[in-house]
């Protein structure tokens, strides 16, 4: 096995992506040293001369480029944050030095004095000069998050290029191979009240550039997130940013780096369809943020999925996120005469408002009444149904059901008010015909007490006519005393 098959070897088994740092490392040189000219045997070279290892770090697949030392043009986003060691294993400068390094493993080569550090920045490029003629070991020691990293390799100054005119390199370019993985997500957030009719947040984090596509440069690169009918996109609400591979986040313009297609009216697609050459141009590990706001207009059985999908190269290459759920639920109250379930009353007024912080319903309730679908106050209707068309559950089957507390703010006319609030239930979906989530029943209002017919004036004339007999027997009495005498 020749140096250069071991060389091409190992840099095959390490690949491309990056954002680099450069920098200049001196491993033991004097200061008379000398940068190589490439063409130079080793064995001709002048005492103290030295040469420099490039290491150039990209995203994706490798090309079908073959590594032999020379710089290549790569096609591939460069990745910042990647930190390579690099050691002398062996001096190659003593007669004989360079026999049986070919055969050496790289897993069996080990340091033999200092370990110098580098790490990339945004070109993906590091350079380590005046490297004195050896054998040198390149570890690849730290990378960002969602980077697989490359192989180890060893490496020697000078490299001796079949891809070169010059065949001996003192300066050596090296492409180690790397993956880097990373998933799109898709997001959704409690909505801005807990009413039909609100507002709910979502966002769309796509793959970071150089997992898609092999790293290769895009034609076509865009976002699409078909609603569900019954939600509806909030106009204006979009943005779209760019956000590096350590999180920083900058907001991009429409009609710049990307276009905004949105839909009018429930459901439809959102389109985001990004610049290709502005893509093209981020280093990898770069990701797209869409933020945006959609209202629920109904309800249905519930759960409202929505996913969104990436497209390559008009649709060749397609990727779509898990789907995350927002969940509703209808609340039914009916309305009746207390005891009599078959008599229901219209007319009554409700209010619905959120459970206090403690998760009760005792008065004062801490909140305001709930916007449902526009409407505050809820009215029963001839059939004494009280229909709340929607409140919001949950999401992503956090929870199966939420508590609410409704208040009867008007009683059917003839009735009393059931003024205490009242502990609902919601749970996720409609309610069923002829169920409820809650009954009411009123009790009539209590009118003044009426006589008891014949009661109160019989008494006064059955006394009123005693009295007369008493008074007529009196008088007998008397009037025969008179006549005795």
């Amino acid at each position: 096995m020749t140096i250069k098959t071991t060389m091409q070897r190992l840099a095959a088994g390490a690949g491309a992506i990056a954002l680099a740092m450069a920098g200049a490392v001196a491993m033991g040189t004097a200061a008379s040293a000398e940068q190589g000219a490439d063409g130079t045997p080793p064995g001709e070279a002048a005492d103290g001369t030295t040469g420099t290892l490039v290491v150039h770090k990209y995203a994706g697949s490798g090309t079908d480029q073959d590594p032999d030392g020379t710089e290549l043009t790569v096609t591939r986003p460069p990745l910042a944050g990647v930190t390579f060691d690099l050691c002398l294993v062996d001096d190659l400068s003593a007669d004989g030095a360079w026999e049986g390094i070919a055969d050496l493993a790289v897993e069996d080569a080990e340091c033999d004095g200092d370990v110098s550090s580098l790490t990339t920045g945004d070109d993906g490029i590091v350079s380590f000069a005046g490297l004195e003629i050896g054998l040198y070991k390149v570890v690849e020691s730290a990378f960002p998050d969602g980077v697989t990293p490359g192989l180890d390799f060893l490496v020697s100054i000078p490299y001796p290029s079949a891809g070169s005119d010059d065949t001996w390199l003192w300066t050596v370019h090296a492409y180690p191979k790397n993956a880097i993985e990373g998933d799109g997500e898709k997001t959704v957030e409690d909505p801005s009240a807990n009413g039909l009719g609100s507002t709910i947040p979502w966002t769309i984090t796509t793959r970071p550039i150089g997992s898609f596509n092999d790293g290769a440069p895009v034609d076509s690169y865009g976002v699409k997130d078909s609603l569900d009918s019954r939600l509806t996109y909030v106009a204006g609400s979009a943005t779209v940013s760019v956000v590096s591979a350590s999180g920083d986040e900058t907001v991009l313009t429409a009609g710049d780096e990307y276009e905004l297609t949105a839909p009018a009216g429930a459901g439809g697609d959102l389109i985001v369809d990004f610049d290709a050459d502005y893509v093209n141009s981020l280093p990898a590990g770069t990701s797209f943020k869409i933020e945006f706001e959609t209202t629920v207009t109904a309800v249905g059985d519930g759960t409202i999925e929505n996913e969104s999908t990436e497209y390559v190269n008009d649709e060749d290459e397609d990727f779509t996120t898990p789907s995350v759920t927002t969940e509703w639920g209808q609340a039914k109250l009916l309305k009746y005469e207390t005891g009599k379930p078959t008599k229901t009353l219209d007319g009554a007024e409700f209010q619905v408002y959120d459970v206090n912080e403690n998760g009760t319903c005792t008065a004062p309730l801490e909140g305001s009444a709930l916007t449902v679908d526009g409407e505050t106050t809820f009215i029963s209707d001839a059939d004494g149904v009280v229909d709340i068309p929607g409140l919001y559950v949950g999401k992503n089957a956090e929870d199966t059901d939420r508590d609410y507390c409704v208040v009867e703010t008007k009683a059917p006319a003839g009735y009393e008010l059931v003024s205490t609030p009242i502990l609902i239930n919601v749970k996720i979906g409609e309610v069923a015909e002829d169920s409820w989530t809650v009954t009411v029943p009123n009790p009539p209002v209590p009118g003044p007490d009426l006589p008891l017919t014949g009661a109160q004036g019989t008494l006064i004339m059955t006394i009123g006519g005693l009295l007369l007999v008493g008074v007529g027997a009196g008088a007998i009495v008397v009037s025969r005393r008179r006549r005795n005498a």
